[in-house]
């Protein structure tokens, strides 16, 4: 989702879809958001229930059968946050034991790096605040048993790594998909270059 946004939060869910909330820095923020993605009192939830959610025999339908069809809907998605700052590491155990049905965190790296004042490059460096910076994250994830995901466009033994860590790697994008287009184009152009239709 682009944000916090109580609207954007239930839309998504109500479309099927797991979410990824991006910078999230405070306990605030996390209650906000949890919020926002729950039904009835859990997380004091917020999400409105869509009508088209409870066509009879149909869409109202808990999947474990034991639970009210609320309480499994809150379970039906992953609610992942992205921590991108410096100030959301620093507090990421505080968000973490005031909502604790966070399903998953994401280090934003390159926006911590850039949070910090350190350069960019593309979210590495062994500058020593960024691995103390580092450490603390993957302690307080360890802390409260929540997995990690985020990621890795290297290729073999660097993506072998970074599972090694990762519950979750994207391993590529739309970006870089239209990237690699403009050779394709090319490749097509040379084909048909001089090709004359009879």
């Amino acid at each position: 989702v682009p944000g916090h946004d109580h609207a954007a939060i239930g839309f998504a869910l109500d479309a099927g879809a797991s979410i990824v909330v991006p910078q999230l820095e405070t306990v605030e923020e996390a209650k906000h958001v949890m919020s926002s993605a729950k039904f009835g009192t859990k997380n004091r939830g917020t999400r409105s229930a869509p009508p088209f959610r409870l066509i009879p025999t149909l869409t109202d339908q808990g999947y474990d059968g034991v639970r009210d069809v609320w309480q499994n809907w809150n379970d039906q998605a992953a609610v992942m946050v992205q921590i991108e700052s410096l100030a959301g590491i620093n507090n990421l155990d505080a968000i973490l034991t005031e909502c604790p049905d966070i399903d998953v965190v994401w280090l934003g790296a390159l926006d911590c790096r850039i949070s910090m004042n350190l350069p960019a490059n593309f979210g590495m460096g062994n500058e020593p605040e960024w691995l103390e910076t580092k450490e603390k994250f993957y302690a307080t994830l360890k802390k409260h048993n929540k997995p990690l995901a985020g990621f890795s466009f290297a290729p073999g033994e660097a993506l072998a790594a970074a599972a090694q860590e990762h519950s979750m790697i994207l391993h590529s994008s739309d970006v870089t998909k239209l990237m690699e287009l403009k050779q394709e184009l090319m490749n097509a152009r040379e084909a048909v270059q001089g090709v004359v239709k009879k």
